[in-house]
């Protein structure tokens, strides 16, 4: 299988949530927690043609997470709402840009070509620490017959953007991620395409019947980590949040040991709740105070559901584990003992791992 068949099997490969690169940090948390998602496409102005926006890159909810964390005062704002209740006044990293944020880092969003095999797809998703990947070279479905791609003004559009079935094929044009990026024109908007881990996950559910044994794995076998020629190593203890920890030093572990998500144990280090950097997507100027109260007082005030994530046990299979995940709409699964003491997490990095 290819690319370009979990296209078709998602139906719209559209990335349709955007952002501008002037918008605030806290206009994209906003998007995000509305439409339930952990990165957005950037767009700015395009520099060929100033009526028209062009695709600058993708910003996850972990992006704005360690930007925020990193932010110069964020300590100091804490303090002061938390004794005041009320923001100081003070311009915090909320208010900071996304063009900034982009700016910012060290890495930009990984593409693939619609032609490249599943298993490359594979590895870009579980190498590169992707959770998203833009999609290039990629037909327009017959759906979007009144898409056009998007070409530099003066540019030949006769030769080199029809694909062998005649179709029209994206081209790049000024994009701050590289030279390839697929952006098009559909009812006068530019969009790109993408995929999610998850995409790939359901992809290889519904052709569970092509997989064979590979299902079969127990989730043990999913979350142990092994040496080349497959001696299995003990597992590490997994780090761990108390009911006492605040959201801020959760929010900082979370970037430090570059975790999704840190389970919330009691006294007795049985699975409370989890907390995970989407959390971060209920933050405004007026609320940020609540990263300094404990990690279930911070899930409550911002209207957090504090419920138990989903758990399996050592002999839930891989089949049954990804059905979970799906079915609850997760994106990733506790591992635990008979006490309900969390020893894994198996997320969809893991998954998509098994079938390399």
């Amino acid at each position: 299988y290819t690319v370009r068949d979990v296209l078709e099997y998602r139906g719209n490969p559209q990335l349709n949530r955007t952002v501008s690169d002037t918008s605030t940090v806290e206009e994209a948390l906003q998007i995000m927690d509305a439409y339930d998602i952990v990165s957005l496409p950037v767009f700015g102005r395009s520099k060929t043609n100033s009526e028209r926006s062009s695709f600058v890159d993708i910003v996850s909810v972990y992006d704005l997470r360690d930007y925020i964390i990193q932010s110069r005062g964020l300590e100091d704002e804490v303090q002061f709402q938390l004794l005041s209740g009320r923001p100081s006044g003070n311009p915090t990293a909320l208010e900071h840009t996304i063009a900034q944020v982009v700016q910012s880092r060290k890495h930009a969003s990984k593409e693939i070509s619609a032609s490249a095999s599943l298993e490359q797809l594979l590895q870009l998703f579980t190498t590169r620490g992707q959770h998203r990947v833009l999609v290039t070279d990629l037909d327009l479905p017959t759906s979007h017959n009144n898409s056009a791609p998007l070409v530099p003004q003066g540019q030949d559009n006769t030769n080199g953007n029809r694909s062998s079935t005649g179709r029209p094929r994206g081209r790049s044009v000024d994009s701050g991620c590289s030279s390839s990026t697929v952006e098009y024109l559909d009812g006068g908007n530019v969009v790109v395409c993408g995929l999610t881990q998850y995409d790939v996950v359901r992809f290889i559910q519904h052709h569970n019947h092509e997989v064979g044994h590979a299902l079969d794995a127990s989730a043990m076998d999913i979350a142990m980590e092994r040496m080349s020629g497959g001696a299995p190593m003990r597992l590490p203890q997994i780090p761990h949040l108390s009911i006492r920890d605040s959201a801020l030093y959760a929010m900082e572990k979370l970037r430090d040991t570059q975790a999704s998500a840190l389970p919330v144990v009691d006294n007795d280090r049985r699975l409370i709740t989890e907390v995970a950097g989407t959390g971060m997507r209920r933050l405004n100027s007026r609320n940020i105070g609540m990263l300094g109260k404990p990690v279930l007082a911070f899930m409550f005030n911002l209207g957090m559901s504090v419920t138990q994530p989903y758990v399996v046990h050592e002999g839930f299979t891989l089949s049954q584990i990804m059905s979970g995940l799906l079915r609850m709409n997760c994106r990733r699964a506790w591992l635990v003992d008979r006490e309900s003491r969390p020893i894994a997490v198996i997320s969809l990095t893991n998954v998509l791992q098994h079938f390399l």
